[in-house]
């Protein structure tokens, strides 16, 4: 007689998976899998859900990762990690991880404490504040009329509208 694994556990306030196993690759595994008989691109294929009450005693979902296919082709297969908060009371996707790119998506910006942000291997040594602020141009915009222009040696080879 097969046994229910589920309603041997106690659920209520946390759950460990443990792994004896020597090696580097052992480790406990939380498989999520939908077998679904015509996948496609754009399938949810798991999710987790984290739930908590508002002050009205409601059950909401403040956040949530959700795994989607992007590509079901066979042999160029492409998986989706999206992740999901509550935002002034509705569901946004913040973040989307593709096969090639971390977007950050409706209205979600990146902060990164000064000096801690690195492009490729060079680290950005400029504050914050040295990179929005360019002489004359208030903070946060661009002026095409002040730009310097510099070539793929960095050497500078025209201004606009230069004062020295």
């Amino acid at each position: 007689m097969a046994r229910d694994f589920l309603s041997e556990v106690d659920f209520k306030s946390s759950v460990t998976l443990t792994s004896t196993d020597d090696g580097s690759a052992a480790a406990p595994e939380l498989k999520l899998y939908r077998n679904s008989a015509s996948p496609a691109d754009a399938d949810y294929i798991g999710q987790i859900k984290f739930q908590g009450e508002n002050d009205n005693d409601q059950k909401v979902v403040y956040a949530k990762i959700t795994g989607k296919i992007g590509d079901a082709s066979d042999t160029s297969e492409d998986g989706i990690i999206e992740i999901a908060h509550q935002k002034a009371g509705s569901n946004n996707i913040s973040a989307r991880f593709t096969s090639d790119a971390l977007k950050l998506i409706n209205g979600t910006g990146l902060e990164v404490a000064d000096g801690l942000l690195t492009l490729g291997s060079t680290a950005v040594t400029s504050t914050a504040a040295e990179l929005n602020l360019l002489d004359g141009i208030t903070a946060g915009t661009v002026s095409a009329s002040l730009a310097v222009i510099a070539d793929s040696n960095k050497d500078v080879t025209g201004f606009r509208n230069v004062t020295l």
